[in-house]
């Protein structure tokens, strides 16, 4: 049996919920949820045991509380990235490394992936993050400088990078 924990948690960009098993956090949805439907899946599955709470998830729901908030910029919590593919895994690698408060093109993250001719299969792999802000796909954009698309929205895509900004503008590194 496979134990998933699971929790929602209330935060300025609406709720966040976050499910987990003992290897890491493995999944996030951002901005009004429907937990219920989340659980229904899970519940479905024979081998899953689902328990709500746990101490990892709410470390990994303080650490993106704290990050909304301004507290935090960076992530320390465990990730389960099981059965993703070995490509997704690697686009994941290098978004993860996008420093917070910059912006990179999907154009650069597929230069480090295998080539520029990978953008495509950037976006489609950062459209299938399974863990949005903790691994940032929000700071990855268009070569235009547009924003592309983003799992909680577009309005949360840009959210975020206007609070990674504060005053500042951001830079579009790799652009």
């Amino acid at each position: 049996m496979l134990v998933i924990n699971y929790l929602t948690k209330p935060t300025r960009i609406g709720d966040v919920w976050l499910a987990a098993t003992p290897k890491g956090v493995f999944r996030m949805n951002l901005g009004g949820v429907d937990a219920d439907a989340l659980r229904s899946f899970f519940a479905a599955r024979k081998d899953v045991v689902l328990e709500e709470g746990g101490p990892a998830l709410e470390r990994a729901a303080r650490e993106v509380a704290h990050y909304l908030d301004g507290k935090q910029r960076k992530f320390s919590v465990p990730l389960d990235l099981t059965g993703w593919s070995p490509f997704a895994k690697r686009v994941w690698r290098v978004t993860a490394r996008i420093p917070f408060g910059q912006v990179r093109s999907y154009a650069w993250v597929a230069d480090r992936v295998g080539g520029p001719n990978f953008a495509r299969a950037v976006g489609g792999a950062l459209g299938m993050n399974p863990v949005p802000i903790i691994i940032p796909c929000h700071r990855v954009v268009g070569a235009n400088g547009m924003l592309g698309g983003f799992t909680g929205g577009l309005h949360i895509k840009r959210w975020l990078l206007e609070h990674e900004a504060g005053s500042q503008t951001l830079p579009l590194v790799g652009l």
